[in-house]
């Protein structure tokens, strides 16, 4: 299994991350608000800013093996939770390697570095990265009928 790292983009390489939202397979379990995100280049500079440049609230970063990008992994305050949701997203061209398990626990050790000290998920019922969050030490809090809330204390 390839190791992976948390890299912080350049406004330029953003490209990346307009690709992975635009993938109609890795975006698959996002059907229920759309599937695929636009991520046109004109919001990328101000999206930059609030993520990357100056992240009140946020972390931004995206997963890259030795192969080059394979994913993004995120968090950021919630008002109406009350906490940090998270999310890890890999493309669907580099699932099945690990890369998953590897994002969330880089994310995990990030955040709690940053001083959060809960990290929460709300993960549609058909999703199968529920399994993955659980086997990485999240713990369900809430169920509704279309998804479940997990968390994990830092």
């Amino acid at each position: 299994m390839s190791q992976i790292t948390l890299y912080s983009p350049a406004l330029e390489e953003l490209s990346f991350r307009r690709a992975l939202l635009s993938d109609p397979d890795t975006m698959a379990y996002n059907h229920a608000y759309g599937g695929t995100i636009d991520f046109p280049p004109e919001r990328w500079a101000d999206w930059h800013r609030r993520w990357v440049e100056d992240p009140e609230g946020r972390f931004y970063r995206y997963l890259r093996s030795a192969e080059g990008f394979v994913g993004e992994a995120a968090y950021h305050f919630d008002g109406e939770l009350g906490g940090f949701l998270c999310d890890v997203i890999v493309h669907a061209s580099h699932r099945g390697r690990g890369y998953g398990g590897q994002g969330l626990e880089l994310l995990c050790q990030a955040a709690g570095e940053n001083g959060v000290e809960r990290l929460y998920d709300d993960i549609a019922l058909d999703n199968p990265s529920v399994g993955l969050f659980l086997r990485h030490g999240f713990r369900e809090v809430r169920r509704t009928e279309a998804y479940v809330l997990v968390a994990r204390d830092l």
